[in-house]
């Protein structure tokens, strides 16, 4: 978990990396429309959250301010996790038909933590997206355009941020598109695939191919 804010430059780069957030957050919504009731119950790929806690964080970062956020940190004695946590069940107080319509409202929310890139809001976006859809046989088309933006941010990230172990001592390489990275024994798959093992969700990795695949097994088993 992490949280997005900052003002969002709307050209060049950064207005088609907006794009494709309002995209996924959309795309998003409407695969949520498709779920039954116990299906909001179920255990997420995001540790100890349920599909409904996943679905409240990702609105409370699409609708979130600076200003809360800090003054939630602070109060939590500026624990990240902790802040996260409360702040998704607050809002999970909410009904799957509402969290779903205030997706939508907010599909262009450019909310995260200063100095951050506007790719960190879409990688929330598209990891947070499998970790509710996943557990639900469940998924969305994502395009290899809207992901490739975000596996260099991810790759520096995933080790420390995620403690993806492993990753460091592999080359990723996408299948459907250009994104290449690191040394070591191949990792080959679609770049959402590559983006999630980055992000540490396990179950990405069945999809993926080449010999690296074991060294990131091992490194989490």
């Amino acid at each position: 978990m992490r949280f997005g804010g900052g003002p969002c430059h709307h050209g060049g780069v950064n207005a088609a990396i907006l794009d494709h957030i309002e995209r996924r957050r959309l795309a998003l919504a409407d695969a949520l429309d498709a779920l039954g009731p116990d299906d909001w119950g179920t255990p997420s790929w995001c540790s100890g959250w349920s599909v409904h806690l996943v679905v409240a964080h990702l609105v409370d970062l699409a609708e979130g301010e600076m200003a809360p956020m800090l003054w939630d940190l602070a109060r939590s004695g500026f624990r990240l996790d902790p802040t996260l946590d409360r702040r998704a069940r607050i809002a999970a107080a909410a009904s799957p038909a509402e969290l779903i319509a205030r997706l939508r409202l907010a599909a262009r929310g450019t909310f995260r933590a200063p100095g951050a890139p506007l790719t960190a809001v879409l990688g929330e976006v598209l990891v947070h997206g499998a970790d509710s859809l996943g557990p639900l046989d469940r998924e969305i088309d994502v395009p290899p355009d809207a992901v490739e933006p975000v596996l260099p941010v991810y790759r520096r990230l995933g080790r420390f941020g995620f403690h993806a172990r492993g990753t460091n001592r592999v080359r990723m390489i996408a299948t459907d598109c250009g994104w290449s990275d690191g040394s070591g024994p191949e990792v080959r798959g679609r770049a959402i695939d590559l983006l999630l093992a980055l992000a540490n969700r396990g179950p990405a990795l069945a999809r993926l191919d080449g010999p690296g695949v074991e060294v990131l097994r091992a490194a989490t088993g």
